[in-house]
């Protein structure tokens, strides 16, 4: 009797340690505006942030997809859990809510509901040009080639936050940058040169290896004129 139920304890210890059945499940929606635009040619990465407790397998955790024509988007072969669903269009005036701590959209798939869909509604935001004017090519010689030459430029927000402003286009006198920022959100404008001379439009020149900051705050539906910075020499 003894030996048959310390066989019971040993068959029931493997059944709870064998690893779960096979599961697969989906996340679909669609990408639009505020404006009811259907959003195609966005990017979408889902995160899983909260995955089921598994000791069996390394779950991976990242997944990305273009929105196709209509602003719709799928991902299969999914694991349990519950997803953040982060929207990015490049070259738009559409914000990114994972940039900007703006809601998030989220989706949870289970093995009682194996599919899930959300539909994703980005705000617009204010296009913040910023052209840099570097007639000698100065960036394009010392970038990458001599030790701590460098311009930072960069926006930054409440909660110690910094987003770096892109590379739009350059051409034989300059550099464009653009950042697409929130209406109505204080924000600072971050220039920091190392190495390079550098001057604001009114022709005064910026401190040198020190940040230079622009309070940056535009109200609904503003324009911003471009900031222009000229990088006038190099050198210490």
């Amino acid at each position: 009797m003894k030996q048959l139920s310390s066989l019971l304890v040993i068959t029931a210890s493997a059944a709870f340690a064998q690893p779960p059945q096979p599961f697969s499940g989906a996340v679909s929606g669609i990408l639009k505006g505020e404006d009811g635009t259907l959003i195609a040619g966005g990017a979408i990465l889902l995160h899983l942030t909260r995955p089921p407790t598994s000791k069996f397998v390394q779950q991976r955790t990242d997944w990305s997809a273009a929105t196709a024509a209509g602003g719709v988007f799928q991902f299969t072969g999914l694991p349990e859990g519950t997803y953040t669903v982060c929207p990015h269009v490049r070259n738009s005036t559409w914000l990114g809510p994972c940039e900007w701590n703006l809601p998030t959209p989220t989706a949870t798939i289970s093995r009682s509901s194996a599919n899930a869909s959300v539909t994703i509604t980005l705000k617009r935001g204010a296009a913040v040009p910023i052209r840099i004017d570097d007639a000698g090519q100065l960036l394009t010689r010392h970038e990458g080639r001599t030790p701590g030459a460098g311009l930072l430029l960069s926006v930054s927000g409440p909660g110690l936050f910094f987003r770096l402003v892109p590379l739009v286009s350059q051409d034989s006198n300059g550099r464009n940058y653009q950042i697409v920022i929130p209406f109505g959100t204080a924000l600072t404008l971050v220039v920091h040169p190392s190495f390079y001379h550098v001057n604001n439009a009114s022709g005064v020149a910026l401190s040198q290896g020190r940040s230079t900051k622009i309070p940056l705050l535009v109200g609904a539906g503003q324009q911003v004129p471009p900031f222009t910075f000229t990088i006038s020499g190099a050198g210490p």
